[in-house]
C-alpha cells in the first residue's frame, strides 16, 4: 500500500495510480446517479482487493437501499473495510470515512453526518462526503442543514474542477428546502450549464418549480432536459418523471399524468423503496383528483408486501402504509405496524427515533385516512403536523401528509379547520388550483355558497 491523492487532491491509500483512477471515476458516476457506478468500484476493487476507501463505499452503497439484503452486505462490508483499515496506514481522512460507515451501519446516522462533515473541514473537495452527508441530512435534520453543509465547502470549489457541476445542484437543493427559491434556482441552472444531464441538478430545479407553484415552466424545464438523461441513469430518473407529473395533476392534466405513470415512473416493477414511493404517492394524490386509477394499486400492494418486515427508512414505511390502506390490506397493515414497534429499538438508531415519535402515528393515519375513519385521523394528524419533517423527505414530498390531514378535516365535516389549511396553503401557493378547490370545499361545508363559487373559478382560471 502506497499513499496517493484522487484527482480533487484527497489522499487516498491503494497499491497503485489504477485504483486509484477507477475509484475516481466511482465518485463522479455516483454524483451523475450513473448505471456504471458499481462497475467503477468493481474495477477498483480488482485493481486492488484491499483498497480501503473503495471497501468503505462499497459499505455504503450497500446501505443506500435501504433493503434487509443489502443491509446485510452493508454490515459484513463495514466488517471488512474495519479489518484492513486497523491494518493499514491509512490517512486521517480514511479513518473518519471508516467511522462514518460503522456508525451508519450501527444506525446512529447522526454520527456519521456528523463524522462526514469533521471530514469535509479538512477535505472540503471530498465530493463522496458531501453527497453522503447530504443524504443523512435529508433524512434527518432537513434544509438547513443540507443548505449548511454545502455553503461551508462551496467556496473551495471552481467550476474547472471535475464534478463542480454536481457540488453546485447539491447546493442548490439545500437552497430550495430551506425556502431560498431564487438562489436555489441560479445554483441548479448553473449545474445544468455544466452537465445538461444532472440529475439532481435538474431535480433541484423542479423543486423550485413545484414549490412556487410554476406548474408550465416545471414542464418545460423537465422536458428541456430529458434526452440529456433517458439513457445511462439508473432509477432516480423515475422520480423526476414524478415532479412532471405533479405539475400535470395540478394543471387537471390527469391523462397526462396516468401516460407519465405507466410509461416512465412505475413502468417498471421495481423493489426500490423511492420508486414505491413515488407510485403510491401519486396514486394517492391522484384519486384526492377523484381521478380513478384502476387496478394499479394493486402492483404496489404487492411489492411493499415484500418489504413489511425492513423497517429500515421510516419514509418508505409510510408509502408501504399507504398502499396497503389504499388496497384494504388490514393483515399487510397490521404486519407491517407491528413490525414499526418491533424494530430499532436501539435508543442511538435515528430511525426508530423517528418510528417512536412521528412514523407509526402517521402510518396509522394513513391507513384510517383510506378506511374513512376522517376524525379519527384529525386527532392524530393535528397535533403531528409541524412533526413532519422528522420523517426526511422534500417539503414536496411531505405535503401529501398535509393533503390528507385537510381531506380529512373536510371528510369529517370541520369546516373551520378545513378553511383554515386550506387558506395556509393559498398563501404559501397561490398559483395551486388544488388548493384553491380545497378552499372552496371547505367555505361551501361552512355555508358560503358565494365565497366558494369564487373560490372555485378562481381555480379553474390558474388550471386553464
Amino acid at each position: 500500500m502506497a499513499h496517493y491523492q484522487d484527482q480533487w487532491g484527497n489522499p487516498v491509500t491503494a497499491s497503485g495510480d489504477d485504483a486509484v483512477t477507477a475509484l475516481d471515476r466511482t465518485i463522479m458516476a455516483y454524483l451523475g446517479f450513473r448505471l456504471d457506478t458499481g462497475n467503477h468500484l468493481k474495477d477498483a476493487l480488482k485493481a486492488d482487493p484491499e483498497m480501503p476507501l473503495a471497501l468503505i463505499y462499497s459499505g455504503f452503497f450497500f446501505l443506500l437501499f435501504c433493503h434487509p439484503k443489502m443491509h446485510a452486505k452493508g454490515l459484513a462490508a463495514r466488517d471488512h473495510a474495519a479489518m484492513v483499515v486497523a491494518a493499514t496506514d491509512v490517512s486521517s481522512r480514511e479513518r473518519q470515512c471508516m467511522a462514518a460507515l460503522d456508525a451508519w451501519a450501527d444506525g446512529d446516522w447522526h454520527r456519521a453526518a456528523a463524522a462526514f462533515e469533521n471530514i469535509l473541514l479538512d477535505h472540503p473537495l471530498d465530493a463522496m462526503a458531501l453527497r453522503l452527508s447530504h443524504y443523512l441530512h435529508f433524512y434527518l435534520d432537513g434544509g438547513r442543514a443540507m443548505r449548511l453543509s454545502s455553503a461551508r465547502v462551496l467556496p473551495f470549489w471552481t467550476m474547472d474542477q471535475p464534478g463542480a457541476g454536481y457540488v453546485q445542484a447539491i447546493h442548490a437543493f439545500g437552497l430550495e428546502e430551506n425556502g431560498e427559491y431564487a438562489a436555489a434556482e441560479r445554483h441548479a441552472r448553473a449545474a445544468i450549464e455544466i452537465n445538461p444531464s444532472d440529475l439532481w441538478g435538474i431535480h433541484a430545479g423542479a423543486h423550485v418549480m413545484e414549490m412556487q407553484g410554476r406548474h408550465r415552466d416545471g414542464i418545460g424545464w423537465i422536458s428541456a432536459q430529458a434526452d440529456n438523461w433517458a439513457s445511462g441513469t439508473n432509477n432516480f430518473r423515475f422520480h423526476v418523471w414524478w415532479h412532471r407529473a405533479l405539475f400535470h395533476l395540478e394543471l387537471g392534466e390527469h391523462a397526462t399524468v396516468l401516460d407519465l405513470y405507466d410509461r416512465e415512473i412505475r413502468a417498471e416493477s421495481t423493489e426500490e423503496y423511492l420508486d414505491i414511493t413515488n407510485g403510491t404517492a401519486l396514486l394517492w394524490r391522484l384519486e384526492q383528483h377523484g381521478v380513478n386509477v384502476g387496478d394499479r394499486w394493486v402492483e404496489l400492494a404487492d411489492r411493499s408486501a415484500e418489504r413489511v418486515g425492513d423497517h429500515l427508512l421510516c419514509f418508505a414505511d409510510l408509502h408501504y402504509a399507504m398502499a396497503f390502506g389504499a388496497t384494504g390490506r388490514a393483515a399487510d397493515s397490521q404486519a407491517l405496524l407491528d413490525a414499526m414497534r418491533r424494530g430499532n429499538v436501539d435508543e442511538t438508531c435515528a430511525q426508530g427515533t423517528v418510528y417512536r415519535q412521528v412514523g407509526i402515528a402517521l402510518s396509522e393515519a394513513m391507513i384510517d385516512a383510506r378506511a374513512g375513519l376522517h376524525d379519527r385521523v384529525v386527532d392524530v394528524l393535528l397535533p403531528l403536523r409541524h412533526q413532519f419533517a422528522l420523517v426526511g423527505g422534500s417539503h414536496a414530498q411531505r405535503d401529501i401528509f398535509e393533503r390528507v390531514l385537510l381531506e380529512s378535516a373536510l371528510a369529517a365535516g370541520r369546516s373551520t379547520l378545513a378553511r383554515s389549511l386550506a387558506a395556509e396553503r393559498i398563501d404559501q401557493k397561490p398559483t395551486s388550483p388544488y388548493n384553491w378547490q380545497a378552499h372552496a370545499r371547505a367555505l361551501e361545508l361552512a355555508g358560503d355558497a358565494d365565497a366558494a363559487a369564487s373560490a372555485m373559478q378562481r381555480a379553474t382560471v390558474l388550471a386553464a
